[in-house]
Order: structure tokens, then C-alpha cells, then sequence
């Protein structure tokens, strides 16, 4: 091919990497955006619980990297922040709804197999694999016919095999399953640079603010990312550690938080214990002797700063805040509000505070 008519190639390419690249600087100067459920549609609030999205749409999917995947009659795309359809892919959902964009990719399905797409909608990972897990620091868990280990954003398989499955990179690290069993796996870390790391264990949890959660011989204890024991195996359950506390029990009754010694820093005192996000856990506050759940929220040093029973009206359900508001359910699982359950719970937004900025509405 002579210069000439290479040019025109180059400059597409170019042309194409510009695009993505103010895209990719867009979405992350783009304003928060919650799901709301009015009636039968699902639309958008901002941080502020006003609507910024009308709603219109049957199906909804938060937002992730600027855009959120939606079905609109029988439209299955994206739309930004302002409500717009941004992107409607050439090939199927790989789901209910399309896949959310993570590291500038989405996965998508064509012919019966995964490939992904870039957030111009162009096919850059063709459909070849059985599947393709969202990716995370660049890399995504995906099988073939012939294995399963993680490719890059480019589709290029760069480490395995994780025969059974296996966790998202964070921070480099991911585990790998290569055996599953009676509650067992043989699990083993895998670090970007050094491949597979010589320890096995029965389980782990995910690497997160260089630590990762292990168990082995039935107990559970946290190795960082050389595989280096951090906190000895002493606990019954270990989970991720955020904003440097993880959730632990002792036995199998209450959870509190550990810091990086493994010191509880909040005694074990609830029957379930989720991750610290913008300061607050979502907790369940009741112990054996309460009886009824009670969902709820606290500070690093275990003080309830929310608590649904006491909101106007009460919620019985929560997710982790994120972008500073935290979706509640009333009358059932957040998770399961659809407009296909006219009598299931309805959806409300609480700050930090518990103050209602959405109250829960179907």
C-alpha cells in the first residue's frame, strides 16, 4: 500500500482515538445520575433528588462512564447524562440490558459469543469468546473453547488459566479458580508483571487498598498482593477492606470492622456488615436478641448515623451510598423494584443524613 493511500487509514484511526478520548473525558465530568422508577418507566434524578431524565424508558441500568444503558420501545442503547441516545450498538445485549462501559469498553453479543465494542460503538474485541466478565484495570476475565484466563482491552489474552473462573483485576491483582467443591476452590493470586503466585488457597475475597482477604484450613486471614501474610487466619469471615476498615466475624453470628493489623476498631456487634462508602457502612443493626432486621448505616467509629426505622417512612432495605446518595426500599429488596412487580417495594435516595431526597415511589 503506498503512503497515499495509507493515509486516509491513519487519519481515521487518529480521528477514531480523538473521539474516544473526549469521550472518555467527558464521562468523567459528567453529573451524577440515580434510576427512579415512576409509574412503569425509569427515568433519572440528579445529586439533588430532582428529575434530570424523564421517565421514559422500560428498562434502566446505572451509569457507568458517562452512559447508561436503556431499552426505549424496541431500542436497546445508551443515553448520557442529559437523557440523549448516545450510542445504539449494532449488535445484541450479552444480558438484559447492555452491558455497562468500563475502561472504555462494553461487551456486547453477536452470532452466540462476547466480543466488545469502544464508546463509539465500534467492534474492537471481536464476538469470539463463550464470555467476557466487565473489565477492570484494563483487563476482563473471558473463555474461549479453549480456556478461560483475562485479555486486554485490545482482546489479547495476557494471563491465565483460571480453568473455573475467577475475580476482576483491582490494583493489578485477581484470583483464579482452578478447582470448585464442597464449599472449597483451589484459588490462587495472579499479579500483572509476575503471573501466578505460588501459594493456593481455598478462597479469597478481592484486592482492594493493597490487601487481599484469604481463607485456608477453614479460617480466614488477609496476604497482600506478594502473597505476603498481613493478618494471620483467625477469623471466620474476612470481607474487601475500603477506606481502611474490612468487615469481620469472629464466629458466624456478628460482624464489626478490622483495620490493617486485624484489630476490630468496631467490635462485633451486627448480624451483617457491607463496605465503607463515603464514610458509612450499611449495616444490619439488630442481633439475635432484636429479632426483626434493621437496616442501617454508620461512621468509622460504629455510631448509627442512619437508620431506616426511623426515616419518614421507614425503609427496611438499602444499597452502599455512591455519589453521595444511597437508593432504599420500603416494603421489600431494593433489587427487586421493576415496573413487572406492580406489589413490590418502592424506591427511594437518602443522603448522608437520612434525609429523603427522592421518597420512595413506584
Amino acid at each position: 500500500m503506498s503512503r497515499a493511500a495509507r493515509r486516509p487509514a491513519v487519519l481515521a484511526l487518529a480521528a477514531a482515538a480523538a473521539l474516544a478520548a473526549a469521550a472518555a473525558r467527558a464521562a468523567e465530568d459528567a453529573p451524577a445520575r440515580f434510576r427512579v422508577l415512576s409509574g412503569e418507566r425509569w427515568g433519572y434524578l440528579d445529586a439533588s433528588g430532582r428529575i434530570a431524565i424523564a421517565p421514559q424508558f422500560e428498562r434502566a441500568d446505572d451509569f457507568s462512564g458517562g452512559l447508561a444503558a436503556v431499552k426505549r420501545g424496541p431500542t436497546f442503547g445508551y443515553v448520557d447524562a442529559t437523557g440523549r441516545l448516545a450510542l445504539v450498538p449494532a449488535q445484541a445485549p450479552a444480558g438484559y440490558l447492555h452491558r455497562r462501559f468500563v475502561d472504555g469498553r462494553a461487551v456486547v453479543r453477536s452470532g452466540g459469543r462476547d466480543g466488545a465494542i469502544d464508546r463509539t460503538g465500534k467492534l474492537v474485541i471481536p464476538a469470539r469468546f463463550i464470555s467476557i466478565d466487565d473489565f477492570s484495570d484494563g483487563h476482563a476475565l473471558a473463555c474461549d473453547d479453549e480456556a478461560c484466563g483475562w485479555i486486554d482491552v485490545d482482546g489479547r489474552r495476557v494471563m491465565g488459566p483460571a480453568g473455573m473462573g475467577g475475580t476482576a483485576f483491582r490494583g493489578g491483582v485477581a484470583t483464579g479458580w482452578l478447582a470448585m467443591g464442597m464449599g472449597r476452590k483451589r484459588a490462587f493470586l495472579h499479579r500483572l508483571g509476575r503471573g501466578q503466585l505460588p501459594d493456593e488457597y481455598e478462597d479469597t475475597g478481592g484486592f482492594s487498598e493493597g490487601l487481599v482477604a484469604v481463607r485456608l484450613g477453614n479460617r480466614w486471614g488477609v496476604v497482600d498482593g506478594d502473597g505476603a501474610p498481613r493478618i494471620p487466619l483467625r477469623f471466620a469471615w474476612v470481607g474487601d477492606f475500603s477506606e481502611g476498615l474490612a468487615a469481620a466475624r469472629e464466629d458466624r453470628v456478628l460482624c464489626g470492622y478490622v483495620d490493617k493489623a486485624g484489630a476490630f476498631v468496631i467490635p462485633p456487634r451486627f448480624r451483617e456488615c457491607g463496605p465503607f462508602s463515603g464514610g458509612l457502612a450499611r449495616v444490619d443493626l439488630a442481633t439475635e436478641e432484636l429479632g426483626a432486621p434493621s437496616v442501617g448505616f454508620v461512621d468509622h467509629e460504629g455510631k448509627p448515623v442512619v437508620v431506616g426505622a426511623r426515616a419518614d417512612p421507614p425503609f427496611d432495605s438499602a444499597l452502599d451510598f455512591a455519589g453521595g446518595l444511597a437508593a432504599v426500599g420500603v416494603g421489600g429488596p431494593v433489587f427487586t423494584v421493576a415496573p413487572e412487580a406492580p406489589s413490590g417495594p418502592l424506591l427511594g435516595y437518602v443522603d448522608r443524613t437520612g434525609r429523603y431526597v427522592w421518597k420512595p415511589t413506584r
